[in-house]
């Protein structure tokens, strides 16, 4: 579709009604169970392709006739916030940046993408350097850094615009370069280090998340997010004398923190070290951790040192404390069964889920990590 569209724009153009009416068509006939949020995500790419070929002046009044039909595509009548990014994109790339940022700021702190390209709007104007321009050049720099200074603290959410979760598009390249200009500007603004690794995390960018966590610990050592940041790292990295050194560091500066005791038995356990995890157990008790947690976690050390007996015995203890409905251990007794009992492939699946699922039920139940959404 968007090939048709790209060659043929003008007699899209021409029938902005009949193209609509052509595209939810093609949906309704061809993904019948389609839920809202990708109906209307798909609507929203196609509308982005529209604008982006049009041979059209840019305009305002243009483009709020391609959003008016497009609107009327969507199951979801009053999210346009996708739609007016990317006239605003549109608009910037045409140079008109006053209005563009007009379309941006009716969804400021909507996505903190949208706020970096707010600031991009200012921080492009204020180069212009002759006659009347001139003397608002500083004004507008001001704007921008005020803007990425506002980004930083106010922590607004982080891509809920799924036509841009690419790692390329437009809106990503226009705050990864506002970003790194905003850390020339604030370089001892830990909530911009935040965003920034939030961000890479998003985007898989296993690289650029080391880099900034580098610079962000060395900087802010005593800082709880990238603490706890850099260890899940150096577990995702199978690097464990320098996760280690991390729960050493997190003791030292939190030790009462469901997040370092937690850090602590995981390591452990990942390591299969009965005496480590042993002692962070007695700490965990005396910080009131929930005796259901634990007892999984118990299961999981002895799954990690293949002790099928003993992992079904300390699961027994869990399920004498669950509650006869809770069918998550319900569950997980047949998982467990399966790495017991099952054959050779069938064990490795098992436990891999049965050790994924109970550090992900922990980590709710403890609240670990809410706090670096």
């Amino acid at each position: 579709m968007n090939s048709y569209i790209e060659k043929n724009i003008a007699r899209v153009e021409a029938n902005l009604p009949v193209f609509f009416g052509h595209v939810t068509a093609t949906l309704d006939k061809t993904f019948p169970n389609l839920d809202d949020r990708a109906y209307d995500d798909f609507i929203d790419a196609i509308t982005g392709t529209v604008i982006n070929a049009t041979r059209e002046a840019p305009t305002a009044e243009y483009f709020e006739k391609i959003l008016r039909h497009a609107m009327r595509g969507k199951r979801r009548k009053r999210e346009r916030t996708t739609l007016d990014v990317i006239v605003a994109l549109r608009l910037l790339d045409a140079g008109n940046y006053h209005l563009a940022t007009d379309y941006l700021m009716r969804h400021r702190n909507y996505d903190g993408r949208i706020n970096a390209a707010i600031a991009y709007c200012y921080h492009i104007q204020s180069r212009a350097v002759n006659g009347e321009q001139g003397a608002q050049s500083s004004d507008m720099e001001i704007r921008a850094r005020e803007e990425m200074l506002y980004l930083a603290r106010s922590r607004p959410p982080l891509n809920r615009l799924g036509v841009f979760d690419r790692k390329g598009t437009r809106l990503n390249q226009i705050f990864w370069s506002m970003f790194d200009l905003a850390l020339t500007w604030f370089p001892s603004e830990s909530g911009l280090y935040r965003i920034g690794i939030l961000q890479t995390k998003h985007e898989n960018d296993l690289e650029h998340r080391q880099r900034l966590l580098g610079h962000a610990i060395k900087q802010f050592p005593d800082n709880k997010f990238f603490l706890a940041e850099a260890f899940d790292t150096c577990i995702e990295l199978r690097k464990g004398s320098e996760a280690a050194a991390i729960v050493k560091q997190m003791l030292q500066q939190y030790p009462n923190d469901h997040d370092t005791l937690y850090s602590g038995l995981k390591l452990a356990i990942l390591g299969a070290q009965p005496e480590p995890y042993a002692n962070f157990r007695k700490l965990a008790i005396i910080k009131g951790f929930p005796k259901c947690p634990l007892l999984l976690l118990d299961t999981v050390l002895e799954i990690m040192c293949n002790h099928k007996a003993a992992s079904y015995l300390c699961f027994e203890e869990a399920k004498k404390i669950a509650s006869a409905r809770d069918y998550y251990i319900t569950a997980l007794d047949y998982i467990l069964r399966d790495y017991i009992d099952g054959g050779e492939g069938r064990e490795i699946r098992a436990k891999s889920a049965f050790i994924t699922s109970v550090d992900r039920y922990c980590m709710r139940v403890l609240k670990i990590g809410e706090d670096r959404l």
